[in-house]
């Protein structure tokens, strides 16, 4: 069964949609290994270097002042919130040494990292009271966390002994204080995302290469494909424009050979060599091997004449020329005969009430406009309407025969002369074509 253009179309989207698909989950599943790598890059450079607590013991609070706070705390001396700011305090004292450290391990390798350690709880006696809860930040680099990545977490069970007297008597009673301390440690690849996209820039534009090709090759194969269609239906209409031309002629030499057969007459003899010329005439364009014209270059009457003939044809259309050129065309008069007549015949054919042929002179060129109210062509079919056969259709229906040989023979002699074709239309305004040709120069 044979697809149609849409259902083409809606088989290749479906599958450049998993070609995306594909290539995002490639792009995706890369990009998460580079992140695991570079997350454990970092996890494995802070685990390998000293323990950061020992190298601020001086600033940052100690265990054992830190479980004296506790002990504080429990008895009321202080408050939670004042033993967060401590920590706090002591935090920021820390700080810009320990950015400064951890910027020395990771600037190298390209990557920003800031880091911190907080207590998440506080439990007293049996784990079960909770005297203050988190986070408590025990030191911290400089920067904002947005997404932090665990990188450790403990328990630090710390316990003291302490000898109270009871009221009103000398006897005392020794008091066990034990604190259970939940601790995380995070950091954070500030510069995650940009470091991923350079590493991942390779594989990203090899992607998009891929999908350009893909929607290139499938528009050039669409291309491809209308225009041998195009050429195809062009090719049918030529044989049955030409099969429709050759029945008239034919079936009249027919009837003189039949009549040549009874009596020999010379009324006979001038309708067969009519319909010979007639034969000919019909099959000359397709055979146009488009030479160079030996003749000389056409001259103003003779040019004037081909439109006088013109205007003799054609009496209902309003035709207008401006004045002549002074110097002589490159044209030899057959070639200019083919050039105006099939852009004048052209304009008749397809609605045009009025005609105007406009001539402008400058230096060693002249620009030739020809202009019409006809019926005008769409945009798409510009590029087309110079290929040989090549005819305007309209629902797969066309409005006049013809060979669509005559824009052919036109281009074809605007070129062999050095010379510029251009076209403008508007589809029910009409059309306008200007051809630029130098002066007083004979082809080679």
């Amino acid at each position: 069964m044979e697809l149609k253009p849409k259902n083409y179309s809606v088989l290749f989207t479906l599958f450049f949609a998993v070609l995306i698909g594909i290539q995002g989950y490639q792009l995706y599943n890369t990009y998460q290994l580079k992140q695991r790598d570079i997350f454990a890059t970092v996890k494995s450079k802070l685990n390998k270097s000293p323990k950061i607590d020992s190298l601020f013991d001086d600033d940052l609070m100690s265990k054992d002042i830190a479980r004296d706070y506790y002990i504080k705390l429990v008895k009321n001396q202080i408050t939670a919130q004042q033993l967060k700011g401590l920590y706090h305090a002591n935090a920021h004292k820390t700080s810009g040494k320990l950015t400064r450290y951890v910027d020395s391990l990771f600037q190298p390798l390209g990557m920003d990292v800031i880091l911190k350690k907080e207590i998440l709880g506080i439990y007293f006696r049996n784990f079960n009271k909770q005297i203050a809860d988190g986070p408590i930040t025990v030191y911290t680099t400089q920067g904002n966390f947005r997404r932090p990545v665990e990188l450790s977490s403990s328990e630090w069970i710390t316990e003291k002994t302490e000898t109270q007297k009871i009221e009103e008597s000398i006897q005392s009673k020794e008091i066990l204080y034990t604190f259970l301390v939940h601790r995380k440690s995070s950091f954070e690849v500030t510069n995650l995302h940009w470091i991923l996209f350079k590493e991942l820039t390779s594989l990203l534009l090899s992607t998009l290469f891929i999908l350009a090709a893909f929607l290139w090759l499938f528009y050039r194969t669409i291309q491809n494909l209308k225009k041998q269609q195009k050429q195809i239906t062009v090719l049918h209409d030529v044989v049955d424009n030409v099969s429709h031309e050759l029945k008239t002629p034919i079936a009249t030499l027919k009837i003189a050979a039949k009549t040549l057969r009874k009596s020999t007459d010379e009324n006979i003899i001038t309708v067969i060599e009519r319909q010979v010329n007639r034969l000919e005439h019909t099959l000359a364009p397709l055979t146009e091997d488009l030479k160079p014209s030996d003749h000389p270059p056409v001259t103003t009457m003779e040019l004037q004449a081909i439109f006088d003939d013109f205007k003799l044809t054609n009496p209902t259309i309003a035709f207008e020329t401006s004045p002549l050129p002074e110097g002589k065309l490159c044209l030899g008069l057959s070639d200019a005969t083919t050039l105006f007549q099939n852009l004048m015949n052209n304009a008749v054919k397809y609605g045009a009430k009025w005609l105007k042929v406009h001539f402008e002179q400058k230096k060693n060129k002249l620009s030739i406009y020809v202009q019409d109210n006809g019926d005008g062509m769409e945009e798409c079919e510009l590029p087309y309407i110079f290929d040989k056969f090549y005819r305007i259709q309209k629902n797969n229906i066309h409005d006049t025969k013809g060979l669509g040989i005559g824009l052919f023979l036109v281009k074809k002699i605007v070129d062999r002369y050095q010379g510029q074709l251009t076209v403008i239309s508007t589809l029910g305004v009409g059309t306008t074509f200007k051809i630029q040709l130098p002066l007083l120069a004979i082809p080679s």
